[in-house]
């Protein structure tokens, strides 16, 4: 019975692996893989340099100089939605967010920024897209150095501009961040 319930185990894990392999994502983040200063000071986001207003970015923020998109598949329409980092911080045991979306995310790019909806809008047949104004992210503890990574995940939709079908589109990256 053993050897029979083994097999049994053995060939549900091995229809498991063959199941997901072989095909490729279509769409690749591609962010800084060193560690990330923290910088023990307030900053500026690229929102608030838009609207003039200054430190909006709480003091020991680190900053994502760009980020960039690349798709296999450029026939669609990629429309970003909301960018996340997520990372837990060892030293104190809370996680920090940020979160980026509507004005904010717009404000990453000179072409989003300019267009009349601020949309995120890769337009079909780009292939590479990089943003050219840097995520600054703040509130982190920098009482004591530690090293700790997290997710970047930018979510958003895939949509045919001839069949107006719509895809929901999530990819994810990592982040590491240092105190030193």
């Amino acid at each position: 019975m053993k050897k029979s319930f083994l097999i049994l185990v053995l060939m549900f894990s091995l229809s498991l692996l063959s199941c997901g392999g072989g095909e490729e994502a279509s769409i690749e983040l591609i962010v800084p893989t060193s560690p990330l200063a923290l910088i023990p000071a307030k900053a500026t986001s690229c929102l608030g340099r838009l609207s003039s207003s200054t430190g909006d970015i709480s003091a020991s923020y680190f900053k994502v100089p760009t980020f960039k998109i690349t798709r296999k598949t450029s026939t669609k329409t990629l429309i970003v939605s909301l960018i996340r980092i997520t990372i837990q911080i060892p030293i104190t045991g809370t996680t920090l967010t940020c979160q980026f979306g509507g004005d904010e995310l717009a404000a990453l790019s000179t072409t989003w920024w300019a267009s009349a909806s601020r949309e995120a809008v890769i337009p079909a047949g780009t292939s590479t897209y990089s943003t050219d104004c840097p995520m600054a992210c703040g509130g982190v503890d920098t009482s004591k150095s530690f090293v700790a990574s997290g997710p970047i995940e930018v979510f958003g939709l895939e949509r045919d501009e001839t069949t107006l079908d719509e895809t929901p589109v999530k990819v994810q990256g990592t982040v590491s961040i240092q105190s030193y």
